[in-house]
Order: structure tokens, then C-alpha cells, then sequence
């Protein structure tokens, strides 16, 4: 009898929660009517790179394990859907992060989306998801939705899990804009202004709230770097004259207001703004909580 229910449970885990098992989700005609898949493939580690033509280092730096592909034809119109398991929640946000660019979400109950004219993008337990469509109609964008949404039904929502520093209600607002690079191809792609700041190291995490951009910048960041030593490193960088520390330093260069405290060994809260930004104080105090 045991065994019986144990056989069961691996079989309704393999429903609700494909990204963690054995196969990455994908799409049944059965799943949504009038849908029919045209074509389906798969391709698991480095065999990536036979598919994405000089992207797939971006994606094996996030922990890219498996992807599925298949082309669906829905309400007249042709897709493309991809599922990208990654190596947990966290990495598959951060490869989300880096690729959305002038689009917005599907609503508030989707956060973690970003719907544009022809693609829709989104975050599912550690799966980035990428539909894309060929005519940019809005029928074609209903229909994206509606993929997603079954697609979702069928994915374990397993939310990402960031520093304390960002479940603050300061930041809340701006949380969406939440940038998270595993290394030196997400921060070229996600915020590469910064990308300077780290050249010199091999093994980082970076994750940045963009709060204000333009005249009146101001960007709040946990930065941890792997190896021992390399925090001092990053604060020469940057230009203070100390060592990092538990205490809060700040300097001001080139325009911009640095603050930083160390944490550990390996992390430092970190900020830069224009010196006049306004309610600065509040945002710095952040970092000393």
C-alpha cells in the first residue's frame, strides 16, 4: 500500500511541478482547445549552444539545465514557446532580468511577466519562459497570454528568495525593476554601466534596484564576491580610501554619491546617486539596518 502512494505522489509531482523533475513542461494539444503543436525539441546543458547562436553562455552562467522548444499553431496565428529550466528561482528571474527591454507586465496579478508586440516573457518557479509570436497582432498577444496561463498551471510556483535588505517597503515600488547578474554576461546585459566595477573578478552576484535614472540617479545593490579579499579590492575600485567595514562609508566622485558596508566576508551593501537625490538619507539608511 505504501508503495502504491509513494508511485502516486512522484506521479502528481510530475504534473504540477515539471521544471524540478526529470522534464522541463511543455505543451499538450489537449492542454488548450483549437491549439496544435506543429513541432518539438529539447536540448539539455551545452548542447544549448546548437540552438542559440552566441547566447548560450549567458544562459549556462545563470545554471541553465534544459529547455524545451515547440512550435504551437493557436487562433490562426504561430508560435514559438520556450521553457527554460535554470538552476532554481533565483537564476531563472536573473536570465528574465537581463532580457526584458521595452515591454511591460501582463497585469498585476503576473508580476513577473513582460509583454511586448511580439514576445511575451515570464518567471514560473526556476523556468524562464519566452513565447514568441509572428504578426504582433493583438489577437496574437491574447494568445501568448492564454498559452502562458496553461503553461502555468502546470509549473510549481516556487518564488525567488532575495536579501532582506530588499523586502523593505521603500523598495517595494521599485522591485520589478530588480536586476540580478550572475557574472560578467548578465551585467553587461543588465546594467553594464557597472560592468567596469567588476573586470577584475572572476566569480560575482550582483543584484541592483534601479530606483531613479537620469539627472537624478540612485541605484541600491547587494554585491557578493566570491573570493577572500576582493571585497577591499571592489571599494578601491570604486575610490574609497579604507577598507570596507561594518560602518557605512560614502564618498563622492564624478558626479555620484557611493555608500557601501561590508557584510561578511563576501557581501557589501551598496549604493550610488546624484548627491542631491531627493530623501537620499532614508535610502542610505537601508544599507545600515
Amino acid at each position: 500500500m505504501n508503495n502504491v502512494f509513494v508511485v502516486i505522489l512522484i506521479l502528481l509531482l510530475g504534473i504540477i511541478s515539471p521544471c524540478i523533475g526529470q522534464d522541463v513542461v511543455s505543451l499538450d494539444a489537449k492542454d488548450l482547445q483549437g491549439a496544435k503543436v506543429l513541432k518539438s525539441d529539447s536540448y539539455a546543458g551545452r548542447a544549448l549552444f546548437g540552438y542559440i547562436d552566441g547566447g548560450a553562455e549567458l544562459y549556462l552562467e545563470y545554471g541553465f539545465k534544459k529547455l524545451g522548444r515547440q512550435e504551437v499553431l493557436y487562433s490562426s496565428e504561430k508560435f514559438v514557446v520556450e521553457i527554460y529550466q535554470m538552476a532554481g528561482p533565483n537564476e531563472a528571474y536573473g536570465i528574465f532580468s537581463v532580457q526584458r527591454f521595452k515591454c511591460v507586465p501582463v497585469d498585476s496579478l503576473l508580476p513577473n511577466t513582460c509583454l511586448s508586440k511580439y514576445q511575451l516573457q515570464a518567471v514560473v518557479g526556476d523556468c524562464y519562459l519566452s513565447i514568441v509570436n509572428e504578426s504582433g497582432s493583438e489577437a496574437a498577444r491574447r494568445g501568448s497570454i492564454a498559452l502562458l496561463r496553461v503553461l502555468m498551471s502546470r509549473i510549481k510556483a516556487r518564488p525567488p528568495r532575495w536579501p532582506s535588505i530588499f523586502s523593505d517597503e521603500k523598495l517595494k515600488p521599485q522591485m520589478r525593476g530588480l536586476v540580478v547578474a550572475y557574472g560578467h554576461l548578465g551585467l553587461q546585459n543588465g546594467y553594464s554601466g557597472w560592468t567596469p566595477l567588476f573586470e577584475s573578478f572572476e566569480n560575482f552576484t550582483v543584484m541592483v534596484v534601479p530606483v531613479a535614472t537620469g539627472e537624478q540617479h540612485l541605484a541600491i545593490a547587494y554585491v557578493n564576491i566570491s573570493c577572500c579579499g576582493e571585497i577591499d579590492e571592489f571599494c578601491r575600485l570604486v575610490g574609497f580610501e579604507r577598507k570596507a567595514g561594518e560602518e557605512l562609508m560614502s564618498l563622492t566622485k564624478d558626479g555620484s554619491q557611493y555608500v557601501a558596508r561590508q557584510i561578511g566576508k563576501q557581501v557589501l551593501l551598496f549604493a550610488v546617486s546624484s548627491p542631491s537625490f531627493p530623501g537620499l538619507a532614508a535610502y542610505v539608511d537601508l544599507l545600515s539596518r
